[in-house]
């Protein structure tokens, strides 16, 4: 189950929550999540009617790549421009996580969300996602420090939607505070 929860986050847009929702609801192959179709994935409760599309047809993309022969493994050498290709894919992917984290908590803690923490962990995921835009404009200029924050983001930010309140805010802080750090 891990595996295919693993598997099916290589899709932009698919979080570990995402992840976990779909194979519970036993779409845990890119054929499946294709098989399934737009209908299919809608009645699954929690997903993101917006992102439906997006996902199928990677998903379908993904399929076919499996039953197409492999070819040799190669490192291929990343330009300038395909760099910041995938950079910019990222950020798209953390904002994307971002929004999937405040969703659970959300669901999770309505009532909490009205005090305190909830206005700090506010205040923390839109600096968040305003350091992710800042970044994606400074890609350009610092490829690899960006791409270095970033994947430490996405680390931070990986199963974070299932743990505490508290630990969320503290995720979310680390990960500003990580993004601010490469911004100034």
């Amino acid at each position: 189950m891990k595996e295919s929860m693993n598997e099916l986050q290589k899709l932009t847009g698919v979080g570990a929550t995402t992840a976990q929702r779909l194979t519970a609801a036993g779409v845990d192959t890119f054929s499946a999540l294709v098989a399934a179709g737009e209908e299919g994935v809608r009645a699954i409760p929690g997903i993101n009617p917006k992102i439906i599309p997006s996902i199928l047809e990677q998903a379908a993309s993904f399929a076919s790549q499996a039953e197409a022969p492999v070819p040799e493994p190669t490192e291929p050498e990343l330009t300038e421009p395909e760099a910041t290709d995938d950079l910019k894919t990222l950020t798209a992917e953390l904002r994307t996580t971002l929004q999937e984290i405040a969703q659970a908590v959300r669901e999770r803690f309505p009532e909490e969300l009205a005090g305190k923490i909830g206005h700090k962990l506010t205040r923390n995921m839109v600096a968040g996602v305003d350091a992710l835009y800042a970044l994606d404009e400074l890609a350009q200029r610092r490829p690899k420090r960006s791409r270095r924050a970033l994947e430490k983001a996405r680390k931070r930010l990986n199963g974070l939607a299932e743990t505490d309140l508290t630990q969320i805010r503290k995720g979310l802080k680390q990960v500003r505070k990580g993004l601010e750090r490469v911004i100034s």
